[in-house]
């Protein structure tokens, strides 16, 4: 088949788990046999190709991503209605709707869509014209994805879609292994935009002494993007002496992080996926995530990782110790690495999208 993927922002200018999604994705498509190019954007115009997957970057013009998203689906769309594509997979609603339009000149053509968030109508209220195009193509889409069940409910209770299906993030396991060595001291990792007061970073850090009342040496990686100074300046002292900022780091490092923590965190709400916890799970280290959102359906409760409630700082401290007594089992590395080939782009994810490109 040829495929096509949508997108307005690139890898890597932009390290999100969604600008992995479409690269890791279609290269293990074009291992299947098929023919891959992305259709995207960035400040940096040009093509390139990487494991197999041609990419198409227009010239981004707009700052505002909003704007952006608008004009890169009306600048796609030409491209859409020109190319000779049997699959369009979009991950924006505004190339969505380019898809849908160009599908009209090529009846035969799967149009198919993946949520990276969740399909909210009182979200969606609150952004203008978004919400139209929102409900455009919750109607006219082929298939729509969602990365997970929590986010599936949304689609079916808010625009009465009962044919969603899942459509996950994946993982390398060849890249994503576990380290040679843990770190001695106990590390809790939390990977991601630690700036966003939803992800949890505050829980956390509120968390840190109380966690050192059984383990002396406890230490907390914050790793992505954005300034952690303003979070660090609200919490206690202790928890500050206890945290390091790694940055953002070279994408070939992430594994190495993820492998010497002892657990990957991320007691968030809303969440519609988490593509960190599925790539700590591949390279052995267990997750404590909270009860609310999609990161719980990840969870082996006691065999990969544990829960607590959100915003619950006693709660997370001691998901975080029995955390820490998983990683003290010599079993529990095995059972995350089985956890995560659930989600292998070869093995999981590829065959499942070849199967909706296909009708």
């Amino acid at each position: 088949m040829r495929i096509a993927f949508t997108h307005a922002f690139c890898w890597p200018e932009v390290r999100r788990g969604a600008e992995r999604f479409i690269q890791e994705l279609g290269a293990a498509l074009v291992r299947r046999g098929h023919e891959v190019t992305i259709l995207s954007a960035a400040w940096e115009p040009g093509t390139s190709e990487l494991d197999g997957v041609r990419t198409v970057r227009l010239r981004r013009r707009h700052q505002d991503g909003w704007a952006h998203e608008a004009d890169f689906g009306r600048r796609v769309l030409p491209r859409l209605v020109a190319g000779r594509f049997d699959a369009v997979h979009s991950m924006g609603r505004r190339d969505a709707l380019a898809s849908i339009r160009a599908a009209k000149v090529h009846p035969r053509r799967r149009t198919v869509v993946t949520d990276l968030g969740l399909p909210s109508k009182e979200f969606w209220a609150t952004a203008g014209k978004e919400a139209q195009v929102v409900a455009k193509v919750t109607a006219g889409i082929d298939v729509y994805g969602c990365m997970s069940h929590f986010a599936l409910d949304f689609l079916e209770r808010d625009y009465g879609r009962r044919d969603g299906v899942v459509t996950p993030g994946g993982v390398d396991l060849r890249a994503f292994t576990p380290a040679p060595e843990r770190e001695r001291r106990p590390t809790l990792l939390l990977s991601g935009a630690f700036t966003e007061p939803r992800k949890g970073a505050a829980t956390v850090l509120e968390a840190l002494p109380l966690i050192a009342r059984e383990e002396a040496d406890v230490q907390l990686w914050l790793s992505g993007p954005g300034d952690a100074t303003d979070l660090l300046a609200a919490a206690l002292p202790e928890a500050r002496a206890r945290t390091h900022v790694l940055g953002v780091g070279d994408a070939d490092e992430q594994a190495g992080r993820y492998g010497r923590a002892w657990a990957t965190v991320l007691p968030s709400t809303d969440d519609s996926f988490g593509m960190a916890l599925i790539e700590a799970h591949a390279c052995g280290t267990p997750i404590v995530v909270s009860t609310h959102g999609a990161p719980k359906e990840l969870v082996d409760i006691g065999v990969t990782g544990e829960l607590c409630a959100p915003h619950d700082a006693a709660g997370f401290a001691a998901a975080s110790l029995r955390a820490f007594a998983l990683i003290r089992r010599p079993s529990t590395v095995e059972a995350c690495r089985a956890a995560a080939r659930r989600f292998d782009w070869d093995a999981a994810v590829a065959p499942l999208c070849e199967r909706l490109y296909e009708g």
